[in-house]
């Protein structure tokens, strides 16, 4: 997997290329601006709709919705352009929602690999993209980030481009440190005996890609790791942290751009864990642009993930439970 992780540069100048394709083919059917935009897909193959809506919401006036389920809701209309995302072509919530997309005659576009959702879409005459081939779903992130980032820039709703292109000079500048284990040896030091930990985001900044780190550290480390968001946490969760038996680990991420009072919360949501004996690790957060330090962030937690479960001695790529569960589903009925 580390030979995969190492191509991230690749993967994602490859995604802005299709995204290029993709305009040259179907470009026309987009001269009507949108007012809303959906992002649609399951897990690793939902995350890049995450990680774009944070870029959307701060720079265009559009608004932007993550679908992360079969139905999709009534303010989903033609106003909408749906972005379908499935690595497989076959995740039944995600071909749920399409089906509902199509019955609404949502403007939609289809990023999948293969499987059901490609046959839909030529069936529909939807737009397509033909994704490449990964070792794994969420090894094709890079894919969908560069295709996405591409089109928005086509649109005129984001500097796309610009953000990949910054993104490959990031990765090619850090991925010889993130390369050496031993630059996350303090962090797998503190997590190598832990069943579980929680992974703490920021809203409307490093929220998205903390939720990747969970699903890396899920799928790669095989590590129950959970995924919270300041400030909403400070409400509720943070209670459950008064009467530890067993110090918890905690595993905060934001950038050096956080509004005074979000950077305020986290500060002392930070002292107040640290006072009641919490182990706390702030992932070290390279970059000088949010963009850039966002994406370190994904960087970050590919890369720690990896190590984590390489320690652990378990299978880094495989998740033979994810296909129990699909199994079960098609025996009882579900596509």
């Amino acid at each position: 997997m580390q030979k995969d992780l190492l191509t991230w540069p690749e993967k994602l100048r490859s995604g802005l290329e299709l995204s290029q394709i993709f305009w040259g083919q179907f470009g026309q059917r987009f001269s009507k601006p949108m007012k809303k935009i959906a992002f649609v897909g399951m897990g690793g193959s939902g995350i890049a709709g995450r990680i774009v809506k944070t870029f959307l919401e701060k720079h265009s006036d559009v608004a932007v919705f993550v679908i992360d389920g079969p139905d999709v809701p009534a303010v989903i209309d033609a106003q909408t352009l749906a972005i379908v995302v499935s690595y497989s072509g076959n995740t039944w919530e995600t071909l749920d929602a399409l089906e509902v997309l199509n019955k609404r005659f949502v403007p939609t576009i289809v990023l999948a690999n293969g499987g059901e959702a490609l046959r839909i879409a030529e069936l529909k005459n939807l737009p397509f993209v033909i994704m490449p081939t990964a070792i794994a779903p969420r090894a094709s992130l890079g894919y969908s980030l560069g295709i996405m980032m591409g089109l928005f820039d086509k649109l005129g709703l984001l500097q796309g481009t610009h953000i990949v292109q910054q993104w490959i000079e990031h990765a090619y500048l850090y991925l010889p440190k993130y390369s050496q284990q031993q630059y996350f040896q303090t962090f797998l030091n503190l997590a190598l005996n832990e069943e579980m930990f929680h992974l703490w985001g920021v809203a409307g900044d490093s929220a998205a890609c903390v939720y990747r780190a969970q699903t890396q550290f899920n799928e790669n480390a095989k590590v129950q790791a959970v995924f919270s968001v300041i400030p909403e946490l400070c409400h509720n969760l943070l209670v459950g942290f008064s009467n530890c038996n067993k110090k918890p680990l905690v595993v905060m991420a934001s950038t050096a751009f956080l509004p005074p009072h979000l950077e305020l919360a986290a500060e002392t949501v930070g002292e107040i864990l640290i006072q009641g004996g919490v182990h706390l690790y702030k992932i070290p957060v390279l970059g000088n642009t949010l963009e850039d330090q966002l994406f370190d962030m994904i960087l970050w937690a590919d890369f720690a993930s990896y190590y984590l479960g390489l320690m652990k001695g378990v299978d880094v790529v495989s998740v033979k439970i994810i296909e129990q569960l699909k199994q079960m589903h098609k025996q009882k009925g579900i596509r």
